[in-house]
């Protein structure tokens, strides 16, 4: 994964000057998948990963994809590095970001959609979450003491649940308020514990964001209904894509393949490695509008 990878630094990520675009030199003998919404630190801009990405053991320099999630910087910040990027500890959250990445392709959707999560954020806490050494950054609003706290009191009663279930669970189907809101599937249940506490921790700020939309000031939230079994596989089956979707394909360097189901309002976006398995998705997310 390629908070691994840059943990250990067999994989460089080099800043282009190209809001929208990056290099990724995978150095090391592993190859390496990148998950669309995968944020990195750094650089002249925080930057989103724009597409799910296979990039094999010794590439040489790839272009990658990406999306600014810090407006107006484009210097160096502090002491991080300008030239490259350091670190890809957090997932953008915001299922409206995530469809901006993915569906609508749109530099200007993506900076709308952190400002929309900000004042969501601000909102939930009562409280600035913007860093005063760089207000529009994403990255730094997620490392906000407050938004630190308050997403552990979701995520650490959940962390252990992927194990406790088993060693054969793929994938995940996260609701908030009670509707179900997206879903990830892997190829192979080791793909899936490596994302699972990144996801986790995804879904519990857009959770987070999400707690005071739906209860008028001074009243009291009661718990939502959670979705049955049967409800969620119904969701699941996505039966408006079988019935009436559109279908695009993008063949992106070396070995990447993406398929995109366009629903009204529903989609999924499926990840092949085509030097593995032409067939069989390496990931799969639905995500609902």
């Amino acid at each position: 994964m390629l908070e691994e990878a840059l943990d250990s630094q067999t994989t460089l990520l080099h800043e282009t000057g190209d809001v929208n675009e990056l290099l990724i030199e995978n150095t090391g003998d592993i190859d390496l998948f990148i998950q669309a919404g995968d944020m990195v630190k750094g650089g002249k801009q925080d930057r989103t990963i724009g597409t799910d990405f296979v990039v094999p053991a010794r590439s040489g320099k790839i272009p990658l994809p990406a999306y600014c999630v810090e407006q107006s910087r484009w210097r160096r910040r502090s002491s991080e590095p300008v030239t490259h990027f350091s670190a890809s500890k957090e997932f953008v959250s915001s299922k409206k970001a995530r469809l901006a990445l993915q569906l609508l392709k749109n530099q200007g959707e993506v900076w709308k959609s952190v400002a929309e999560e900000q004042v969501s954020l601000a909102l939930a806490l009562d409280g600035d979450v913007c860093s005063a050494e760089s207000p529009t950054s994403l990255q730094l609003t997620y490392e906000n003491e407050g938004v630190r706290h308050a997403v552990a009191d979701y995520t650490t009663p959940l962390e252990g649940a992927a194990a406790a279930a088993g060693g054969s669970v793929v994938g995940v189907v996260w609701a908030i308020n009670g509707v179900p809101s997206h879903a990830d599937r892997y190829v192979n249940p080791k793909l899936f514990a490596k994302v699972w506490r990144k996801l986790l921790r995804a879904a519990a700020i857009e959770a987070l964001g999400q707690s005071r939309r739906h209860t008028p000031a001074g009243e009291a939230s009661s718990p939502p209904e959670q979705p049955t079994a049967d409800a969620i596989t119904e969701w699941l089956a996505a039966r408006e894509l079988l019935e009436s979707s559109r279908l695009d394909e993008e063949q992106l360097p070396l070995r990447t393949r993406v398929r995109t189901h366009r629903g009204r309002s529903l989609h999924r976006f499926e990840v092949f490695d085509t030097a593995l398995n032409a067939t069989t998705p390496l990931h799969v997310t639905v995500l609902a509008e």
